[in-house]
Parts: structure tokens; C-alpha cells; sequence
């Protein structure tokens, strides 16, 4: 009985010693802005899970996330869609491992949005069904999961009108997920966009604004290295308009 109690501990501290250095790796995506480096050490940690369980899906859907990172940073289109092609084999496997994990489903359509988008239009809009489909899945497994409704919305903000673009819709689906997580930055940008489109200045004004305003927010690598810079330099290009 102390022999099967003490096998039962060990495994619940291997477990919770996986948890731990996601939570980690999480810290270190979300504070990215603070150390060029903290990407590399998330990777790090992911690779150092998977070592051990190779069909952790949890550690595989953030290695997804990273590789949207990795080939943003690059400067070459090959570099560039070699990483993204590399993101969405490991969301691929992710949500083969899990098929209600609503993460691995959201990287895997950012990753082959990147691709379609790097490659060139064609390729995109050949690829925009899977990726709305990659959007709607995981919105459906967690309906309150407010990167997929931004997904969605620069979906229907970015594809024409005959395609199946409305930007309405794209309204929509960004005014949701602010109610939902009003501190995620990205919203509040891409909704000025959408209003950028429409011409209606003044909203898009408020929209930036509210961005810049935020003071503890969802992703902070993201608010200080994009969003925020992104919101400044739009409100400098619809000054007077």
C-alpha cells in the first residue's frame, strides 16, 4: 500500500513538474518585451516537456505559438514559411492529441494564415477557408476564447467581399471579444482598423485611445512590442481625417 502511494506521489510531482515549466514558458512569452531572449527560453521549456512526453499536446500548441513568433522575425520569405510551416506541424499534432483543446486549433490557422499570407494572394485566399474553419473550431470549444474571435474578425476584415468578407461581421465578432477580455490590446487595434476601412475616423480615434489607456494588459509582450506602437502610429496616420 506505501509502495503504490509513493508511486502515485512521484507521478503527480512529474505532472505538476510539467505544469510548472509551461507556467513558465508562459511567463516568458507574455513578458518577451522585457528580454529578447525569453522566446528562446520558452522554447527551451517546451522542448525539455516534450523530451519527456512527446504527446503533450499543451507543450505542443505553444511551440505552435512560438514558431508564428520565429518566422515573424524573419526577414526571408523561405525562412519565414519554414517556420510557420513548422508551427502548424506542431499544432497539427497538438490537436490531433487533443481534439478539444481550443488553442492548438487557433495557432494551427494562425500558422497557415501566415503561410497563405507569405506566399502571396492566391495561396492566401486558397487557404482562408481552413483558416476560418481553424477559427470557428476553436471558438466552439471555448466560446469565451477571445483570440479566436480576433482571428475571425481580421478574417472577415481581410478577405473580399466575394470571398465571404464583412466587415460588420468583423465589428462584431471584435466587440465581443473586448467584452470579454477588455485589457487584450490587439482588439482595440484591429477594430480601428476595420472602422480605418469604413472611414469612420472618430471611432477608430476612440478605439487607439482605449488601447494606449491600457494599464495591466492581456498580453504585455504583445501591448509593448506591437499593439502599442502599432496604435501610436495610426493615430498619427488618421490625424486630421
Amino acid at each position: 500500500m506505501k509502495r503504490a502511494i509513493i508511486i502515485c506521489a512521484v507521478a503527480f510531482s512529474v505532472l505538476f513538474a510539467l505544469d510548472e515549466r509551461l507556467e513558465k514558458a508562459d511567463e516568458y512569452y507574455l513578458n518577451r518585451h522585457k528580454d529578447q531572449g525569453y522566446s528562446l527560453k520558452a522554447k527551451s521549456l517546451c522542448d525539455e516537456v516534450l523530451k519527456e512526453k512527446p504527446d503533450d499536446a499543451q507543450a505542443l500548441w505553444r511551440l505552435a505559438r512560438l514558431y508564428v513568433l520565429f518566422g515573424d522575425g524573419k526577414s526571408s520569405k523561405d525562412e519565414k514559411i519554414s517556420r510557420y510551416e513548422a508551427g502548424r506541424g506542431y499544432a497539427e499534432k497538438a490537436k490531433g492529441i487533443d481534439s478539444k483543446c481550443a488553442e492548438a486549433f487557433f495557432w494551427y490557422g494562425v500558422n497557415i494564415g501566415r503561410i497563405g499570407q507569405t506566399k502571396g494572394v492566391l495561396n492566401s485566399l486558397s487557404l482562408a477557408g481552413p483558416v476560418k474553419e481553424a477559427f470557428e473550431k476553436a471558438l466552439a470549444l471555448n466560446s469565451k476564447f477571445a483570440p479566436a474571435m480576433d482571428g475571425l474578425a481580421v478574417w472577415y476584415m481581410e478577405v473580399p467581399g466575394v470571398a465571404g468578407g464583412d466587415l460588420n461581421k468583423s465589428v462584431e465578432y471584435l466587440k465581443k471579444g473586448i467584452g470579454i477580455e477588455p485589457n487584450y490590446s490587439l482588439l482595440y487595434v484591429d477594430l480601428a482598423k476595420v472602422y480605418i476601412k469604413q472611414k469612420n475616423y472618430s471611432a477608430a480615434r476612440d478605439q487607439l485611445k482605449k488601447c494606449l489607456a491600457i494599464t495591466a494588459p492581456y498580453n504585455p509582450g504583445d501591448f509593448y512590442l506591437d499593439d502599442k506602437p502599432e496604435a501610436e502610429k495610426l493615430l498619427k496616420e488618421i490625424e486630421g481625417k
